[in-house]
């Protein structure tokens, strides 16, 4: 029997060319820095551009808690970073973890669906998410290493 929180994905869409067309789902690799523009449909969901993505060499320090965002953001766009992370100096291994960090440019309080695959499986696994309000930044920690998150079904929080 299998979980209602896995999700088989045979191929992933990861973003080659850019900008991508406005579609309902991408998969993003861990280390990637990513701009999505939103387009809102008729019945309040959300289809995404994917704008921009950088690789990110670095990781990030949770105990820094420094600004990672664009000073001039651009309107109805998430800014986003996928990315390892640590507590204290990062000298234990339980220091470690993956983040996705994310602020949402809309004036529009938005939820939105996540898969992750851990780097132990070979399956994506449905993952809670707590949403964004406008103009605010959120971060989602998991405590292991995730090797791609899947971001998708992007709606106004009801």
């Amino acid at each position: 029997m299998t979980s209602l929180f896995v999700q088989a994905q045979s191929t992933l869409n990861i973003p080659k060319e850019l900008p991508t067309t406005f579609e309902n789902s991408f998969t993003f690799p861990l280390g990637s820095k990513i701009l999505i523009e939103l387009k809102e449909n008729t019945n309040g969901s959300y289809d995404y551009k994917v704008l921009k993505i950088e690789n990110i060499e670095d990781y990030y320090s949770l105990d820094e808690d420094k600004n990672l965002f664009d000073s001039d953001p651009k309107e109805n766009t998430v800014e986003l970073f996928f990315m390892g992370a640590y507590y204290n100096d990062g000298s234990k291994d339980s220091d470690w973890k993956t983040v996705l960090i994310l602020r949402n440019n809309s004036k529009k309080h938005i939820n939105y669906k996540a898969d992750i695959k851990y780097y132990y499986s070979d399956v994506f696994e449905n993952t809670s998410i707590v949403g964004a309000f406008p103009g605010t930044n959120t971060t989602e920690i998991w405590a292991h290493k995730i090797d791609f998150i899947t971001l998708y079904d992007f709606k106004n929080f009801k």
